[in-house]
């Protein structure tokens, strides 16, 4: 066998080197066909002569993508040079030699055949090409420029005719041929351009808005003052821009190549050192060369290990935010033009049994297999983790303290209540934190405020074309290779064949994370599912696929949180299922809408009914956690369990936290700073004591305080605590002053409340620590999931809403019923929304994504109109009247309350 593949190996070499031979002499040479139309022939009249260099480096492209070969280059037929093509390139099998007994090495046979071939060419090595003597800066760019310019300004003045405008350009060309033999040479080698552009000694003059740091010694000042120079040059732009566009597509695959391999950190930094000479260089920008140069250039950036991705970020992290948008933007624009220009058709994500991989136009075959916008999205995860890095960051001791506390609470963890069954335990997902924040060791939520807001990294366009289940499928194929990577110690080779979007979620929108949340959420409903199957089974008894609880609506609250419990200490599992919600004495069948109703009844008696687990801040309008509560730890982790039941079944509530409430959710502490907006007026007080100017004397006698506090509880009684030891014994002074703020402000949002959201937190982690909540969403995003949004865009409600039985958008009645809506209060337009869709919280995306529908329900009656929440439909008859119509959708939506069935 080894005998075998030792044949097929040398083989291919044999090949491979026959056929990038052919292709350089093609390049360098020519066919020998006179006006050859070949437009890789030198032959051909438009063919732009270029070094031995890069010839050899393109020909093992041309090679690569099956390119044709001029026939007089060989004897064989066009066809069986294709043969040979695709027998090398893609080492698939052939009728004479079966290459599926080397397939464990065939990709490394390839790269090293094509290197020999590279070798052989050149008859050089790869590490001391004659470019390595070249290289190119300020000074010497001005130099030639000007000896160019007086070179031109001299034949200019000796030509007689000024009118041909066609000799003139050949004589700008001609003048210019020196600089342009030395881009091509410096550009077309990363060995050339790691030695340009350096610093020179004792004449670092560093930019403010974009510093240089080791590793690296390039100046970009000298940079862009540089290329602003080249390409200021009358008449030249074109001429320039064909030759950076000639030299950089083999320096992109040559690069590649070199990336391949197992080279050394030096080496590294000298392509690290090109690309970033080439990522300033203003042609990126230009859309002509975004189909081949951007693509390229893009397509390296997957390659580099996370190590050397991590030096361009912590050096970008020191530059100004606008020179970061510049990349930002250019990347992004590359990404829109690739998608617009593909025609591709939009993804159903509705449809599970589509599959049109195959399809030209599917968005599987253009997204997911565009090397040019995969390794776009890096570049901009890049540019994220530098905002994120060089942004204003929490302190780097609370960061230790909250990874501590991080740590303690993963051992805290009762797995079998989290795993639920063996089954489960066996197949649950690891969702890895992406390895370049664990190399940079920053997490998103440690920024309080990046450079550059979140909302910019979000391409629109392409994820339109985001097809969620196919992504989320790549997503768990990754997350797979990450786990048997850091198991098995294997390669990164293997871990960058998978790539998805959900892996990079600052650049994928809300709506698209939260479809990944729910097909993951049902994903593990449906495991929980045939579990219970195969145990019934097993058991004889009637299986329970679903979470069922029965409840009467006098107690819907207490009797939830005891059924919770009850399940959560006989089979946690059991709370994994989807829940389906009965009341008794009702004929409902939940469908989404009862759970709806349930929720939004059980939210409204934990708030409102003598319950002390939260306290309403008058000034803020959010709830909180009250430090003086009568509530049991227990029962903090049931109303815990509660909310984590909600986000788990895609279900909103009524009730608003502030957003250090969500922050705390994923594991960060409350500061001062989180005062301002969860208890604005003791922000106020906090911050008029340390804005005081004047003596500790006139300090004191101001405002007369101790280190000891008092709040009131739920029923208005004050209860006293010392924030130290012997609080109530030391006086507050300028001197001590922070120190008091400080710990009232950890005192109100960390340590008052410490046990209860704990315990809330416990619970709440029963059904979401094994999701990627926390990998994908941010604390506003978690917020949004939980809550919905604040602020409702009526009009779009009406924009996306569908009709149905007779009634159409131009409908006349349609047209009077949304005069009368427009004419209600916001009050009755949120009972409205609840009516219609079993609650007044508006989803993620904005009313347009709850896709009402109105039908029509018959003519004229005396009876009201109905909804099916679970569908969001609205069943409308046709009243006689636009008085009618509103007195009758007034009382339907003020007296409805319930599924019981008339």
């Amino acid at each position: 066998m080894n005998g075998t593949e030792n044949s097929i190996e040398s083989n291919q070499k044999k090949r491979a080197k026959e056929i990038i031979e052919k292709f350089f002499h093609q390049i360098t040479e020519g066919c020998g066909t006179q006006d050859c139309h070949n437009p890789n022939c030198a032959s051909n009249p438009n063919f732009k002569p270029v070094p031995k260099n890069q010839a050899a480096v393109l020909a093992i492209k041309l090679a690569q993508n099956k390119a044709v070969l001029c026939d007089s280059m060989n004897s064989n037929s066009k066809s069986k040079i294709d043969d040979d093509n695709d027998d090398i390139v893609t080492s698939k099998s052939s009728s004479a030699i079966n290459l599926r007994d080397s397939s464990a090495s065939s990709s490394r046979n390839l790269a090293s055949s094509l290197e020999e071939a590279l070798k052989a060419v050149r008859n050089t090595d790869p590490k001391s090409t004659d470019n390595q003597k070249f290289f190119i800066n300020e000074e010497k760019i001005q130099s030639l420029i000007q000896k160019c310019k007086e070179n031109y300004k001299k034949i200019s003045s000796d030509r007689m005719d000024t009118d041909d405008l066609i000799g003139e350009q050949k004589e700008i060309k001609s003048c210019y041929e020196p600089l342009f033999d030395l881009i091509n040479k410096v550009f077309s080698s990363y060995q050339a351009l790691s030695k340009s552009f350096q610093f020179e000694a004792n004449n670092i003059i560093m930019s403010s808005t974009m510093p240089c740091i080791p590793p690296f010694n390039i100046d970009f000042n000298a940079i862009r003052r540089s290329y602003s120079s080249l390409f200021s040059i009358i008449g030249l732009g074109s001429e320039l821009e064909s030759v950076f566009n000639q030299a950089l597509y083999p320096l992109c695959v040559s690069i590649n190549l070199q990336l391949k391999k197992n080279i050394e950190e030096e080496e590294i930094n000298k392509i690290l050192h090109a690309i970033l000479v080439v990522n300033e260089l203003p042609i990126l920008e230009n859309p002509s060369y975004m189909d081949k140069c951007c693509k390229e250039f893009y397509s390296i950036l997957t390659q580099l290990p996370v190590q050397a991705s991590a030096k361009i970020v912590r050096m970008w992290s020191k530059w100004n935010a606008d020179e970061l948008r510049i990349f930002l933007y250019k990347a992004q624009q590359f990404i829109t033009l690739e998608v617009v220009t593909k025609n591709m058709d939009l993804p159903n994500d509705d449809d599970e049994n589509e599959d049109d991989e195959e399809s030209e136009t599917s968005p599987k075959k253009i997204l997911y297999k565009n090397d040019g916008i995969i390794g776009a999205v890096n570049y901009i995860r890049f540019i994220y983790y530098a905002s994120l890095l060089g942004g204003r960051v929490d302190p780097e001791r609370q960061i230790k303290k909250e990874r501590e506390m991080e740590i303690e609470d993963e051992s805290n963890l009762d797995r079998n209540g989290y795993q639920g069954n063996l089954y489960e335990e066996s197949s649950d997902m690891v969702y890895f934190a992406d390895p370049l924040q664990e190399e940079l060791k920053i997490r998103p939520i440690d920024c309080r405020q990046s450079k550059i807001p979140n909302d910019e990294f979000i391409n629109e366009t392409l994820n339109q074309f985001i097809d969620v289940q196919y992504d989320y499928v790549e997503y768990t194929k990754q997350m797979k290779y990450l786990e048997r990577a850091e198991l098995e110690a294997k390669s990164e080779s293997k871990i960058k064949s998978c790539f998805s979007f959900l892996a990079n979620p600052f650049f994928v929108t809300l709506s698209k994370k939260n479809l990944g949340l729910f097909y993951d959420n049902k994903i593990k409903m449906m495991r929980e599912r045939r579990f219970n199957i195969m145990i019934s089974i097993l058991e004889g008894r009637m299986p329970t696929p679903y979470f069922k609880i029965r409840l009467n609506r006098q107690n819907i609250l207490s009797e939830a949180l005891n059924l919770i419990e009850l399940q959560e200490q006989e089979n946690p599992a059991e709370l994994r299922k989807q829940l389906f919600v009965e009341f008794e004495n009702e004929q409902a069948i939940d469908q989404g809408g009862v759970s709806k109703e349930f929720f939004q009844l059980a939210i409204d008696e934990l708030l409102n009914k003598g319950y002390t687990f939260f306290q309403l801040d008058e000034k803020s309008k959010y709830y909180w956690f009250t430090p003086c509560t009568i509530e049991s730890q227990p029962e903090f982790k049931l109303v815990g369990i509660l909310f984590g039941i909600a986000i788990y079944n895609n279900v909103l509530l009524d009730v608003q936290f502030p957003p250090v409430f969500f922050r705390k959710l994923m594991g960060k502490i409350g500061t001062f700073e989180d005062l301002a907006l969860s208890h604005p007026e003791l922000y106020q007080s906090l911050s008029s004591i340390l804005d005081f100017e004047g003596t500790d004397e006139e300090f004191e006698n101001t405002f007369e305080l101790s280190f000891q506090i008092g709040l009131s509880d739920n029923f208005g009684n004050v209860v006293n605590f010392n924030l130290k030891e012997n609080g109530d014994k030391i006086s507050v002074n300028v001197k001590n002053r922070q120190e008091f703020v400080d710990l009232y402000a950890d005192f109100i949002l960390n340590k008052g409340i410490e046990d209860s959201f704990k315990a809330f937190r416990r619970g709440f982690m029963k059904l979401t620590h094994n999701s990627p909540l926390a990998r994908w969403f941010t604390p506003d995003e978690i917020e949004t999931l939980l809550c919905g949004i604040r602020v409702l865009d009526w009009k779009a409600l009406e924009k996306s809403t569908n009709y149905d039985s007779g009634f159409e958008q131009d409908t006349p009645y349609i047209k009077d019923f949304w005069k009368v809506f427009e004419n209600f209060t916001d009050e009755e337009k949120k009972l409205f929304l609840k009516f219609t869709t079993g609650t007044d919280r508006c989803p993620h995306g904005g009313l347009s994504e709850l896709k009402l529908t109105i039908a029509r329900n018959g003519p004229d009656t005396d009876k009201l109109p109905t909804a099916h929440t679970c569908f969001n439909v609205l069943l409308l008859p046709e009243y006689s009247s636009k008085e009618k119509l509103r007195e009758k959708l007034i009382k339907a939506i003020q007296y409805s309350r319930g599924f019981g069935l008339s």
